[in-house]
């Protein structure tokens, strides 16, 4: 058995737990941990600055990123995010080093923005950013499986609106002989792309009806892993899920030869996925990997829209919304489970707030599928705050924009071919014509 440089850490009471069992909130007082390191002991190894950059360009450009587990776009940040831990127990599929698409000059025209990107994580082994997360997560699990078989640990577990059973689903299925994924889903409010993955993979999948969909379903699974430690809980509860989602900003900058863009979007459900950016880029930073922090726009559906409405009021009234329907089902949630880390973080940010109306939501995902980007409901809830930012001139037309882009669009196919064939033209629908077997026919319709 080795020693490992981390721990998680009460963002309440400031309670350390040293990495010897799975905790997903603090013993004593009941709140959220977050990942917290030995940063004398990445001094050492890593270094700061110039050298740090340096470790990690050797990393990521040279052959030692041909060893395992450094050919991932996540394991590559080990020494950064988990110092210490046995690179032999890292589960990956070589996730990360997804592509910062530039969108297209008629486009930006079109917006008004010269340097959009989008950083596309649908192109992750389950299609979505929470590869990252759950990579980590699941390799957290095996280690403490094989250290401390007192634990008795046989199962990992979440509750989903699609993507984490997703992501909890490949992972596990990878280690099968050593885990068993359970998975608790809103009943038939998944899309059945998101739900075939979970089944085809071999979670045991339990769908629930609960009239609170995805916040009931969490509920529940926490009562669960509670009443089962032999149990760990892989939703963004789980510290070592957001440690692994730190990666997203890491790999942003580095993307950008270590510089931070101006301003990063980023399409909030759980706020695990922005909790993760907030560390991460405050670490970076605090290590000189960056010198600058860059502004975040935050955006969320109209009908979930609870981190909208707490900013509005001034950061002071936190009331959650009932249950809603949206298009955007992934984010489909009225209580983030990370608000209090969220909380914690924001301050040290210029964070600007904007919601998405429920009919603009497809409108603007087809505006840039058109244009050669996939992406996902979510990513264009995103796209359409980024938007919003700028009509209010927040965002400047030279400033460097990254959207962090969750999932790929074939992933939420069902809800796209609905727009494009019940759609209307101005909001981008682009339906087949349906044409007789000749072509002269072919020729008349198309002016040829």
């Amino acid at each position: 058995m080795g020693k490992v440089y981390f721990w998680q850490k009460c963002i309440a009471c400031d309670t350390k737990l040293t990495p010897e069992r799975f905790n997903y909130t603090c013993p004593k007082c009941g709140n959220l941990l977050l990942v917290e390191r030995d940063e004398d002991w990445i001094d050492k190894t890593v270094g700061r600055g110039k050298k740090a950059r340096q470790f990690f360009d050797n990393l990521r450009f040279s052959k030692k990123g041909d060893e395992y587990p450094y050919g991932s776009g996540v394991f590559m940040w080990l020494p950064h995010i988990l110092p210490g831990f046995p690179k032999e127990m890292a589960v990956s599929l070589h996730e990360g080093f997804t592509d910062l698409f530039e969108i297209p000059d008629w486009l930006k025209k079109e917006i008004g923005l010269k340097n959009l990107l989008i950083k596309m994580e649908g192109q992750l082994p389950s299609e979505s950013f929470k590869d990252r997360g759950m990579s980590v997560a699941i390799s957290e699990a095996v280690r403490l499986q094989a250290w401390y078989p007192n634990l008795n640990i046989r199962y990992v577990a979440c509750a989903s609106t699609g993507d984490t059973s997703a992501s909890a689903a490949v992972y596990s299925g990878y280690v099968r002989d050593k885990l068993t994924c359970l998975v608790f889903l809103p009943h038939e409010k998944v899309s059945p792309e998101q739900l075939f993955q979970a089944m085809a993979h071999g979670a045991k999948v339990l769908s629930i009806k609960h009239p609170q969909g995805f916040d009931g379903c969490m509920k529940l699974i926490q009562q669960f892993c509670e009443a089962h430690p032999e149990i760990v809980l892989l939703n963004s509860k789980n510290a070592f899920r957001v440690a692994g989602q730190e990666t997203i900003a890491s790999e942003i900058c580095h993307d950008l030869r270590w510089q931070a863009p101006d301003w990063i979007a980023v399409p909030v459900g759980n706020g695990g996925n922005l909790t993760a950016l907030l560390v991460s880029l405050l670490r970076m930073k605090e290590r000189g990997l960056i010198d600058k922090l860059p502004g975040v726009l935050v955006a969320q559906t109209k009908g979930a829209n609870t981190l909208v409405r707490w900013a509005k009021s001034g950061n002071k009234k936190y009331e959650p919304h009932n249950f809603s329907d949206t298009v955007a089902s992934a984010m489909n949630i009225q209580d983030p489970v990370s608000f209090p880390r969220i909380k914690k973080l924001y301050s040290n940010f210029n964070i600007k707030y904007y919601d998405v109306p429920e009919d603009s939501i497809q409108k603007t995902r087809a505006r840039f599928m058109r244009a050669g980007a996939n992406v996902c409901p979510q990513t264009a809830v995103a796209l359409d705050g980024v938007l919003q930012a700028r009509g209010d001139k927040v965002i400047k037309e030279d400033e460097v924009v990254v959207t962090i882009g969750t999932a790929s669009g074939v992933k939420f196919a069902a809800s796209g071919i609905t727009h494009h064939t019940k759609g209307r033209e101005s909001d981008f629908a682009n339906p087949p014509l349906i044409l007789p077997g000749n072509i002269t026919a072919i020729e008349k319709e198309l002016s040829i």
